[in-house]
């Protein structure tokens, strides 16, 4: 189902970019790229550090919110059009580390790479700046790692996880052009849909504090390499959805 919905974005794209019914500025090649911050709350990882703030009566490390992430553009817009197709490939990089008072150390965080066609619209425009819309379907890998060094005979626990999936994004922006329009700084502002509902675990060491009655607040209910994280005895779930703030630059020749 999920193929078919992308080719038949694709072939909307093809379509819009092959069009020259919107008579707008110059077309052309364009690189650069973008460096800002996503929103992206890491829900069950952040009920995993609460958890172990209770256990362990406080720890240091903070949940897991705004992230870092930059990307790479390549743009062509046909002659006279006001639509360009973006190629953008990303990383991604959130993490938080702390310890509590005796020094044990407790470490949540993802980082990963997305692909993503964008189908940028120049709305209006003159010689110095240009206002736009912008939407993408795209894929993402992410990967994981969870530390814990709990009190109990458990020991200190560790855990690297993967998976992947596809997400849209959909956001508008400007660009501020000089030197006859040759080089802009790009500014734009997006919200990406993007869950990674499923990881599997890529490698663990020692166990995680999964003894305490259930509903306590005890750590992961499955890590075990090769199969599926699990938290409360369902699938424990990363995202790269979230808004995103981008500040950038942009090369025509």
């Amino acid at each position: 189902m999920c193929g078919f919905k992308f080719r038949i974005v694709a072939t909307v794209f093809m379509f819009l970019i092959a069009s020259e019914s919107f008579a707008a500025g110059k077309g052309g090649w364009s690189m650069g790229g973008n460096l800002g911050v996503t929103n992206a709350n890491q829900s069950d990882m952040n009920t995993l550090r609460s958890r172990a703030n209770t256990r362990e009566s406080g720890i240091s490390t903070s949940d897991l919110g705004n992230a870092w992430e930059g990307n790479f553009i390549l743009s062509y817009r046909p002659s006279k059009g006001s639509l360009a197709f973006q190629l953008r490939p990303s990383f991604f990089y959130q993490n938080s580390d702390g310890s509590n008072s005796a020094g044990r150390k407790f470490e949540y965080g993802m980082q990963g790479y997305t692909v993503f066609p964008v189908l940028r619209w120049y709305l209006l425009e003159d010689k110095t700046i240009k206002f736009f819309s912008q939407f993408g379907v795209g894929w993402a890998f992410a990967s994981g790692t969870i530390k814990e060094d709990n009190a109990t005979s458990d020991g200190a626990a560790e855990l690297d996880f993967s998976g992947d999936d596809m997400g849209y994004l959909v956001g508008l922006g400007s660009e501020f052009c000089f030197s006859r329009g040759q080089h802009c700084i790009n500014f734009e502002g997006s919200f990406r849909i993007l869950p990674i509902p499923r990881l599997i675990a890529d490698s663990v060491s020692g166990a995680f504090d999964s003894s305490a009655p259930y509903g306590s607040p005890d750590s992961l209910s499955q890590a075990t390499s090769g199969r599926e994280v699990e938290l409360d005895e369902t699938d424990l779930s990363a995202t790269l959805s979230g808004v995103q703030v981008f500040l950038g630059y942009l090369y025509y020749f």
